[in-house]
């Protein structure tokens, strides 16, 4: 939506190994793997004219599965031409392949990491992403249609001081048939003076799913009521205590609501399930592993916290450890 920022974490489980093992000891019997799998993932937003796709493939071999991964050609395909058409497969729009992608800190900073890229706005409607492996006679299709945009009611437009404490917060938008999940995203800026002298600026981002079945519908819209403490929480968890740290400082907030289509719904309802055998039946890739979704994001940027907010922040139960101070400014 990410957005839906949050959903890389699933291009990890994409490309990790297939790996068959039998028996009931401690030793490990690894079954001769069978031939790759490609993994297509993308989602597409229309208010981006960069859109983004993700081709691996699946692997698996007697060594360990961490060395194998370090192989570019255990992961990616070195001939594939990725394009999108129309539903008619006209009007070809070709991606290019972007290599020697910085990976995010995490386990894996190290690894090859690559994707493909079309500069270029989209628009409403119908399309086809279509995928050629030459070297392995594939071709693989995933035909998808733009959720619709939504307008958002509340909070208005236009508006920039976000009051984080006088609970629930209503947040309401009008419903569209097409989108099968929303989320709401708040991400705070700060900076952060080092007893040295030194700053730097930081954020922090909270991030709330909800499906159509957590929201209250009425009439048109959807009716939401948010509570800061779980906003507070998250900052919290996530800003840690330094002793170094001289003080924090707010300076920024962005508030971003998303809806998701139906099929990106269904896919993400089925990662999170807690289950053995991770065969996505709500994948609309054909001959792939893997989903080719639309969102549609509303930015609100520019925003400020109100002074009670700012004091939470500040004397909060989560964040009083942090070193917050107000920003005069707001």
């Amino acid at each position: 939506m990410k957005t839906f920022s949050r959903y890389h974490h699933i291009l990890w489980l994409l490309i990790t190994t297939t790996i068959w093992l039998t028996g009931c000891s401690e030793d490990i019997t690894i079954i001769k793997p069978g031939a790759p799998i490609p993994v297509v993932y993308g989602v597409f937003d229309l208010n981006r004219s960069m859109h983004y796709i993700k081709l691996t493939k699946t692997f698996a071999g007697e060594n360990d599965p961490y060395t194998l991964a370090q192989d570019h050609d255990n992961i990616f395909y070195s001939d594939a031409q990725v394009f999108l058409t129309d539903i008619n497969g006209n009007n070809k729009m070709p991606f290019t392949l972007q290599t020697a992608i910085p990976r995010e800190d995490g386990l894996f900073p190290a690894y090859p990491n690559e994707g493909y890229i079309l500069n270029q706005k989209l628009y409403q409607g119908d399309y086809m992403l279509k995928v050629i492996i030459p070297s392995e006679k594939d071709t693989l299709t995933a035909k998808f249609t733009f959720v619709q945009p939504f307008r958002v009611i509340t909070p208005k437009a236009g508006f920039k001081r976000f009051y984080l404490y006088e609970d629930p917060i209503l947040f309401s938008w009008y419903s569209d048939p097409g989108a099968g999940l929303y989320e709401i995203s708040l991400n705070l800026a700060y900076e952060e003076w080092m007893k040295t002298g030194v700053s730097r600026v930081c954020s922090v981002n909270y991030t709330r799913q909800l499906n159509i079945s957590e929201l209250e519908f009425e009439k048109d819209r959807y009716n939401y009521r948010f509570y800061s403490d779980n906003f507070f929480a998250r900052a919290g968890t996530l800003i840690k205590v330094n002793d170094s740290v001289d003080y924090r400082k707010p300076v920024g907030l962005k508030l971003l609501i998303t809806a998701a289509d139906t099929t990106l719904a269904k896919y993400l309802s089925w990662y999170h399930l807690e289950i053995d055998d991770k065969v996505n039946p709500n994948g609309n890739v054909d001959g792939a592993i893997g989903v080719v979704g639309t969102k549609y994001s509303v930015p609100f940027t520019g925003l400020i916290l109100s002074q009670r907010s700012q004091d939470s922040l500040v004397k909060g139960r989560y964040t009083k450890k942090l070193g917050f101070i107000n920003n005069p400014d707001w």
